[in-house]
């Protein structure tokens, strides 16, 4: 046997316990696992302050509760909101002082580019610009024009 080998076996027994080799373990690595222990508890507490957080400042979800018609075209089921155009808020009013022979004679409405019509009451009717709206006394004059009734009002 070298001298070497006979160095190497007399750093290294052949039979270390259990405690033995944990403790020359963390001779040799107790720093890094300290450090690395750190690392981690930081990030967890990091990770926890934050969902904390967002949590703090979650707001409630804005509900919208209005039915869409599926078979109203894409004009009439145009749910902008708030209206800031002047000229179209006029029309809208002027629409709204007809006098009572037209609206009487108006009991079914529709826009010269659909094919749908609506309840003169229905929400997608009054959506309508009074330059495209037509006006039916009937179900039956509207079909006759070649119209189809909406789903959303006409059942």
């Amino acid at each position: 046997m070298s001298t070497f080998e006979r160095l190497i076996q007399k750093q290294i027994p052949e039979k270390q316990t259990v405690s033995q080799k944990i403790k020359c373990f963390w001779l040799k690595h107790g720093e890094k696992v300290v450090i690395l222990i750190g690392v981690i508890l930081i990030a967890l507490f990091s990770f926890e302050a934050g969902f904390l957080k967002g949590q703090k400042d979650q707001k409630e979800p804005v509900a919208v509760n209005q039915t869409v018609c599926p078979s109203c075209p894409k004009e009439e089921n145009n749910n902008t909101g708030a209206n800031n155009n002047p000229q179209q808020n006029s029309q809208k009013k002027s629409a709204a002082e007809q006098p009572n022979s037209e609206k009487q004679n108006c009991a079914f409405a529709a826009s010269k580019n659909s094919n749908k019509y609506h309840l003169a009451s229905c929400q997608f009717a009054a959506k309508i610009k009074p330059e495209n709206k037509i006006c039916f006394s009937s179900k039956e004059e509207a079909e006759s024009r070649g119209y189809q009734g909406a789903q959303c009002c006409l059942k």
